[in-house]
């Protein structure tokens, strides 16, 4: 028996391996032949000739220097082609030039009609593609059926809110209830993958959205309270400045909602799954019980999900707090700084959505359960009348 696992896991992962292979092949085809950008191009280094500082420069912030390189050109006008071509770049670039492998050339005409050439980024798009498709397939061949109900679970979720959610706040509408609406759909998308019985369906439903409200109350309340403005990311300072319509605060309480939906879900669906094993394994369970036994899980749940949102959000901004550390801040400097303030109304917002997640989630669970799974139980009997 294992054997016969060990050669279907071998086989799948060869598919696998062959399948990367092709996507990624086939994402770099589809890119270069739709490349239509006269100033841009893919190439490979096919060799590093030479190194000099530039003299035109004296800032020495900004040192930059001249690298004469061997190129191929992948794409354009000049396709399949090899040509000598000297580029500048900054003395400290962080890009490390290493011979055949792809970069962006991007090039640049002054007024004067010179042309300066730059190396501006690695071409990782296969690669990326590729890794992505490795993951998605490994989940599938460990988690089997279950692996690819959720991987279709997120590819629809990702594609309505970069499909409609996201183009519907470019366009100025209110961040906040198409917030709401965008985490009762994800919700109905993720349970209708996750959950395995229909009649269960609206009680995470019910737990996710009533979660999702009570982190935007708490978010709104810590926003006014502590006047934030949204405008402290460099991002959110270059929409204000794009788009002056939007309402940054909106978008803060709508990112609050839309990163704690994972969690909230999780939260939601493990206390409808205990519920509904309880019920199934004793109809007669009195309502009580239901209710505490949903609690109860909901508490041991809630640890490791408080762990996951906060460190998540503490690692997204860890260069950040890196940056300030480096300068010396104190402790209370540190918790008055509004970047910080931005990620606390995130952690402490998303923390506040899943602890109401639990009782909303046991509450929906015990009444539904109870009244609408099993309609012939209507009238309560002497174990349901505790």
């Amino acid at each position: 028996m294992m054997k016969k696992i060990g050669s279907y896991v071998g086989i799948s992962i060869l598919f696998l391996l062959i399948l990367v292979w092709g996507t990624s092949k086939l994402a770099d085809h589809y890119v270069l032949s739709r490349w239509n950008t006269e100033d841009s191009a893919v190439v490979i280094i096919e060799e590093v000739l030479g190194i000099k500082s530039d003299p035109a420069v004296q800032d020495e912030d900004w040192e930059s220097e001249r690298v004469m390189l061997r190129l191929l050109y992948r794409n354009g006008q000049k396709e399949d082609t090899v040509e000598d071509l000297e580029i500048v770049r900054l003395k400290d670039s962080r890009l490390l030039l290493m011979e055949g492998e792809e970069y962006l050339l991007l090039s640049d005409v002054f007024d004067d009609g010179t042309v300066q050439y730059s190396i501006s980024d690695r071409y990782r798009l296969p690669a990326v593609v590729g890794f992505i498709m490795f993951a998605c397939g490994m989940l599938a061949i460990i988690a089997g059926k279950s692996g690819i109900k959720a991987l279709a679970g997120l590819f629809l979720s990702l594609l309505f809110l970069l499909g409609w959610f996201v183009p519907r706040l470019a366009s100025g509408y209110p961040p906040v209830p198409f917030a709401i609406f965008s985490v009762a759909f994800i919700s109905l998308i993720t349970v209708f993958f996750v959950v395995r019985k229909k009649e269960l369906w609206p009680i995470p439903c019910i737990g996710a959205v009533g979660g999702a409200l009570g982190a935007s109350i708490t978010g709104w309340v810590m926003v006014r309270l502590w006047q934030l403005t949204g405008l402290e990311s460099d991002s959110a300072a270059l929409l204000s400045s794009t788009s002056p319509d939007l309402s940054l605060q909106g978008l803060l309480l709508a990112a609050v909602m839309v990163g704690a939906i994972g969690a909230v879900l999780d939260v939601a669906v493990s206390v409808t799954s205990a519920m509904s094993e309880l019920y199934e394994y004793d109809p007669c369970i009195p309502l009580k019980r239901l209710w505490k036994a949903g609690i109860n899980v909901g508490r041991d749940v809630l640890g490791s999900m408080i762990n996951t949102l906060i460190l998540a959000y503490l690692g997204s901004s860890l260069p950040f707090v890196v940056l300030i550390a480096t300068e010396g801040a104190d402790f209370i400097g540190l918790l008055n700084d509004p970047h910080i303030a931005q990620e606390i109304l995130r952690s402490v917002s998303g923390t506040v959505g899943l602890l109401l997640t639990i009782p909303v989630t046991a509450a929906a669970g015990t009444w539904w359960i109870r009244y609408c799974c099993c309609p012939e139980n209507k009238e309560p009997r002497d174990g349901l009348a505790d």
